[in-house]
């Protein structure tokens, strides 16, 4: 291979996701004119490839191959389309720019830039190690990574040998046939590129991360205590080490806990727009993992007591109906193309009390591991105790902590709901359900960030500082 050659294929993966970068941005835009600079930079990538995966399910069923620039050209008409829009709401779209004029930066204290550079050398390393190991993880190997890498070089999904052969065994319960095709195709898509290795996805899917969860949090705590926190999500132990594998728990994760979040932000902020932006992270929280449906079930049943209290009915029909169209489509597209495999889930209602027991038992002893995640959930029940006064006389984040504790809930439930039959019930939640609970991380220390107590530390931090500081 000359280096001529090797010069275009770097040139082709460059130009293929800075175009899914570009229709990011222009999704989000169009979602919501009151992001961040640094929130549009974070969801760019996320959104963007979201977007493009979606469109391959729809080329795959029409029945046009998939190749590098078949992907390309729709996504070029996604975003010609959004562009579209965005030009027909510019006066809305000076909107944004004035948000982003009036926002005010951190000032450069020394505690800040140690917090920002502890979180870049973190991003390096886990970058470094994402780039360097080939993928050796096992669900990668003989799942998503070896799917995505098939599809690439087939064209297709609905007509995959991996599928179709009888010599391959994909087609059994809770295979990876049935899983979500978000990071399949994200890893196809890099492959029809000529990337080498589709750990390029898990690299901007955690630098996505942090830029997004700094916007998020900053919009309820001192910039200081934003940076902690989030060099203490991306820090925790367990979860740093999977984000640098080829699977989908780093990636699910986030797009679970960012549906909270900016839910969380809607409501205490009223800002409507993030309602909206909370239903895409969710639609693809739910292309991402079969376990999505928990984190939507937590947010409408909140929004359901919000749509009775203020007669909000359409939203909450709407929102509702978003977040679970990814679901019911590819569904529809298993169903339709006989790729459906058995499933594990019971359906009717059912009462074992050992098997709850022994659910609740791991889940304890994983939930207060250090070693797994650190010191987020003692911290976090912390804040709720030292906060409980608060919580009840200000309702000061209830429904945050509410919504941490649903979506656990939910996704024992889920746990509980499952047939036993491909593996032991200690296996699955010591091995599945502990990169499940990487979705809480985030979630449990964004409320630490946004408890009373603990802003009002860290403001009195900021006041001996800079006494003369303008908070934004």
């Amino acid at each position: 291979m000359n280096n001529n050659h090797i010069n275009l294929t770097y040139r082709m993966i460059l130009f293929g996701l800075i175009l899914t970068a570009l229709s990011g941005i222009c999704i989000a835009l169009c979602i919501s004119r009151k992001l961040k600079l640094i929130e549009i930079l974070g969801l760019a990538f996320p959104l963007g490839m979201g977007a493009q995966t979606f469109l391959m399910v729809c080329l795959d069923w029409a029945g046009v191959k998939l190749t590098a620039w078949s992907v390309i050209s729709v996504t070029l008409v996604l975003l010609a389309a959004t562009c579209a829009y965005l030009f027909t709401r510019r006066e809305k779209l000076k909107e944004w720019y004035g948000y982003v004029s009036t926002f005010t930066y951190p000032k450069l204290s020394w505690a800040w830039l140690l917090c920002v550079a502890a979180i870049a050398a973190v991003m390096v390393m886990n970058l470094a190690k994402t780039m360097y190991f080939p993928t050796f993880d096992t669900d990668s190997v003989r799942g998503y990574d070896l799917i995505g890498m098939a599809a690439g070089h087939e064209g297709t999904l609905k007509s995959l040998s991996l599928f179709t052969d009888a010599n391959y065994s994909l087609r059994g319960a809770a295979s990876y046939m049935s899983y979500p095709p978000f990071s399949q195709l994200a890893y196809a898509y890099v492959y029809m590129l000529g990337a080498a290795t589709s750990k390029i996805v898990n690299a901007l899917i955690f630098v996505s991360f942090v830029f997004t969860f700094y916007g998020i949090s900053s919009r309820f705590a001192t910039h200081l205590l934003a940076a902690l926190t989030t060099l203490f999500v991306i820090a925790t132990p367990e979860m740093l080490g999977f984000s640098s594998m080829s699977g989908l728990n780093f990636t699910h994760a986030m797009f679970a806990s960012f549906g909270i979040l900016y839910f969380v932000t809607w409501y205490y902020k009223k800002i409507p727009s993030f309602l909206w932006l909370s239903a895409a992270m969710l639609m693809l929280n739910v292309w991402t993992r079969s376990e999505g449906p928990a984190y939507v079930a937590a947010t409408c049943c909140i929004l359901l007591w919000y749509a009775i209290r203020n007669r909000r009915y359409r939203q909450f029909a709407l929102y509702a109906l978003l977040c679970a169209f990814p679901f019911v489509f590819y569904t529809l597209f298993l169903k339709v193309h006989h790729l459906e495999s058995e499933s594990v889930l019971i359906t009717k209602p059912f009462w074992d009390g050992t098997k709850l027991r022994s659910i609740l038992a791991e889940e304890w002893a994983l939930l207060k591991d250090t070693s797994y995640y650190g010191f987020t959930f003692i911290a976090c029940l912390i804040a709720m105790i030292a906060g409980a006064w608060h919580m009840y006389r200000r309702k000061d984040h209830v429904v945050t902590a509410l919504l941490l504790l649903l979506s656990i809930l939910f996704c024992t439930a889920l746990i509980y709901q499952l047939r036993l039959v491909w593996d032991s019930l200690e296996a699955i939640m010591r091995y599945s359900y502990k990169r499940l609970i990487f979705s809480f991380v985030p979630i449990a220390w964004f409320y630490v960030a946004a408890n009373l107590n603990v802003k009002r530390i860290f403001e009195k931090i900021d006041d001996f500082m800079f006494p003369c500081k303008n908070r934004q």
